[in-house]
């Protein structure tokens, strides 16, 4: 088993404002290009809810020990995109790996 913490970001908006969300990604990425040395993106997901709404999924592997980092950018990406983007939501959470969640409990993970 390969243990990897996981970042993963939940983001819905109204479709009508996919372009404008479209142009604020592109000018983020611009201004803070991805950083491999904290998280890797594994994939991308696009969507609809049953609302008519787009739905993104995200998810990332977060590098060891590098969890605070990955959540201060996250938090930082969110409030540049709902700045200007009505009706944005955004839900973002850190999946523990295996080991990592077991040390929480205080005790190590059985080998499986």
């Amino acid at each position: 088993m390969v243990d990897i913490t996981l970042l993963l970001t939940r983001t819905y908006f109204p479709t009508k404002q996919g372009a404008k969300v479209g142009k604020k990604y592109i000018e983020w990425l611009k201004n803070n290009p991805p950083d491999n040395t904290i998280e890797k993106t594994v994939c991308i997901g696009v969507s609809s809810t049953e609302e008519g709404d787009t739905f993104v999924i995200g998810i990332g592997q977060i590098m060891k020990g590098k969890e605070q980092e990955v959540l201060e950018r996250i938090t930082r990406q969110t409030l540049f995109m709902a700045s200007e983007v009505e009706g944005l939501r955004s839900k973002s959470e850190i999946i523990l790996d295996f080991t990592e969640a077991y040390k929480i409990i205080g005790m190590d993970a059985p080998d499986v």
